[in-house]
C-alpha cells in the first residue's frame, strides 16, 4: 500500500503546478517498419515534441496507444512494453492492455537542478517503446495507430521545476503497420529457386 501511495504522490507532483495551455506539442508515432509479412516484427516508439524555442523540456504526459486493426486480435502482438531512459521517472507506468493498443501511459521526468537532476531538453524525446510480432495466422490486415492523450507538460525554464500544460492545440500521432502475406506466385518462384539451389 506504501509504494502505490508513493506512486500516487509522485504523479501528482509530476504534473503540480500546471497552468492554462498556452503553446504548441505533438505526439509522434514512429515505427521502425510499417510493412510487415506474417511473423515478422516492428520497433513502435512514441515521443513527445514541444516548441524547444519557447520551453525547456518534457515534464509529463498521460496518453492513450489507440489500436484499429479491423477486428484482427492482435492483443498478444506486444511484448517488450517500456518507457524509454529519462521519461521513466517517478510514478511512471508503460500503462496496461486496451483493446488491442495500450491505456493509461504515463512517462515524466523531473526537473531539479540544485540536486544535479536537470531534466533532459531532446526534442521530440522517446517515451514509449514496444515490439509489435505479426500474428501469422490473420492474413492481410492493417492496424491504424493513434493517440489520445490527457495531459501533455513542459518545465519552461532551465533552472525551474515548475510545468506548464501545452495540451491545447497538441498534435496527436497517427501511424500504420501492414500485415501483408507473400503472394502465392512469389512463394512458387520462391520455391523453384530453393529447389534448383540444392542441385
Amino acid at each position: 500500500m506504501m509504494h502505490s501511495t508513493l506512486g500516487i504522490a509522485a504523479a501528482s507532483s509530476l504534473f503540480a503546478g500546471v497552468a492554462c495551455a498556452q503553446g504548441p506539442g505533438e505526439v509522434i508515432i514512429e515505427i521502425d517498419q510499417p510493412v510487415l509479412a506474417p511473423g515478422e516484427s516492428t520497433t513502435v516508439t512514441l515521443l513527445a515534441g514541444f516548441d524547444s524555442t519557447q520551453d525547456f523540456a518534457m515534464a509529463g504526459i498521460l496518453t492513450s496507444l489507440l489500436a484499429d486493426s479491423g477486428g484482427v486480435g492482435i492483443e498478444s502482438a506486444w511484448s517488450d512494453v517500456t518507457l524509454v531512459g529519462r521519461m521513466a521517472g517517478p510514478g511512471t507506468t508503460p500503462g496496461v492492455p486496451e483493446a488491442g493498443g495500450y491505456a493509461g501511459i504515463i512517462a515524466g521526468q523531473l526537473n531539479f537542478p540544485p540536486a544535479g537532476g536537470g531534466a533532459d531538453s531532446s526534442d521530440p524525446i522517446a517515451f514509449w517503446s514496444a515490439t509489435f510480432t505479426a500474428p501469422t495466422d490473420a492474413g492481410a490486415f492493417a492496424v491504424d495507430l493513434s493517440t489520445r492523450t490527457d495531459r501533455f507538460e513542459v518545465y519552461i525554464e532551465r533552472d525551474s521545476s515548475d510545468a506548464e500544460s501545452r495540451l491545447d492545440g497538441l498534435a496527436e500521432g497517427s501511424g500504420t503497420i501492414s500485415v501483408i502475406p507473400a503472394p502465392a506466385s512469389g512463394l512458387v518462384l520462391f520455391g523453384l529457386v530453393a529447389i534448383r539451389r540444392r542441385r
